[in-house]
């Protein structure tokens, strides 16, 4: 995003300036993006708050800046349909600059025979190999991906979150794998287990982690990571659900310089950015002409032709104004589910109390 910032800088001759602030990973997921839409004109966000952000009036609608053909073109042959998963109510409310989800991750040349099952992940835990990262945040995202592995999606209902057997299944999957690891998966995120895979040999095999395109690139210090098919409940089986994650670029409705955030935001989602400058600048694309390019998949070691399958059979997580302060609250129930994972019906009932309040709160607008 600072590449392109900068081209973008030099392209309008010095009239417009982007500067990015970073956050952390966790706050990409759980700070109040309606209150950074009242400090910044420009916001990356994650798709589970657009209904909060759109029905607060937070970000403007991309329909009303933006021709449809050019929303037509961004949405054909989107990965996943990232595109489609910053629609709200019939209207787009960010752009697809990032696309990603839940993939399994290896070291190919420690690991010859890639597990197959969830049984085969068992196993292979118990030598020690597998580091699959289990923070809270992490923790979370894999149960809605198990759950739909499982044959059933979370928040299908208003009583109950994750169904029974689901959840159960998930929860006990969870823990057997955690149980022969090392203990540093429980603090892990995906980025500290790829750094660990990457830099160290003692690890060999993540089942669930988000990709990232910069470990398994040409010019990636360290060994290479290869990422791909998660594993299915049966033999012979293509695991369905990996959780959908990526990233999206919101303009705030807020900002005293719309029509130069949207411009500077279509620059950034179109066809020859993401598969020019924002590759190159080692960024993650989203949009389909990156992920179907032959030159560079070979440049990104196969990460595309690897995640690609995965990401087209993800399953994306609601995006109701409410579900965003429930998936906080979610992930804080997910502090210590280690440990209730031993009276997994227990938490579970906790997890459904935390769904059915939110679909009846009020929504909170700063």
């Amino acid at each position: 995003m600072t590449a392109t910032a900068a081209h973008y800088e030099r392209l309008r001759d010095g009239e417009v300036s982007v500067t990015w602030v970073p956050r952390t990973l966790k706050e990409f997921g759980m700070v109040s993006v309606e209150e950074l839409a009242r400090q910044f004109d420009l916001i990356v966000m994650d798709h589970p708050h657009i209904g909060t952000m759109a029905e607060s009036g937070s970000v403007v609608s991309l329909n009303d800046y933006v021709d449809d053909v050019t929303l037509d073109s961004l949405a054909e042959r989107s990965p996943g349909r990232s595109h489609q998963s910053y629609e709200y109510e019939g209207r787009q409310w960010a752009f697809a600059i990032d696309a990603a989800c839940q993939t399994s991750a290896r070291r190919p040349d420690l690991l010859a025979a890639v597990p197959e099952t969830w049984h085969d992940v068992e196993a292979l835990a118990r030598t020690g190999r597998v580091l699959w990262p289990l923070c809270a945040v992490d923790a979370a995202a894999s149960f809605m991906t198990l759950t739909k592995v499982h044959g059933q999606a979370c928040a299908q209902s208003n009583e109950r979150f994750a169904d029974r057997d689901a959840g159960r299944w998930a929860l006990a999957t969870m823990y057997e794998v955690a149980r022969h690891s090392d203990p540093r998966c429980l603090d892990d995120n995906p980025i500290t287990v790829l750094e660990a895979l990457a830099h160290s040999d003692e690890y060999s095999y993540a089942p669930l982690a988000f990709c990232y395109v910069n470990y398994s690139r040409h010019d990636h210090t360290g060994a290479a990571v290869a990422f791909g098919d998660i594993p299915s409940l049966h033999p012979g089986e293509v695991a369905h659900g990996a959780l959908l994650g990526g990233a999206g670029l919101a303009v705030s409705s807020f900002s005293e310089s719309v029509d130069e955030a949207i411009a500077y935001a279509t620059y950034v989602a179109s066809r020859d950015v993401q598969s020019g400058l924002y590759f190159t600048s080692g960024g993650q694309p989203a949009h389909h002409a990156a992920w179907s390019s032959p030159e560079l998949d070979r440049a990104s070691g196969g990460f595309f032709s690897g995640v690609g399958p995965v990401l087209e059979c993800s399953w994306t997580r609601p995006n109701g104004p409410r579900f965003a302060e429930f998936q906080n609250s979610m992930i804080e129930h997910f502090d210590d589910w280690f440990v209730a994972a031993e009276s997994s019906d227990k938490f579970l009932d906790g997890l459904d109390n935390l769904y059915r309040s939110s679909l009846t709160s009020t929504l909170d607008v700063p």
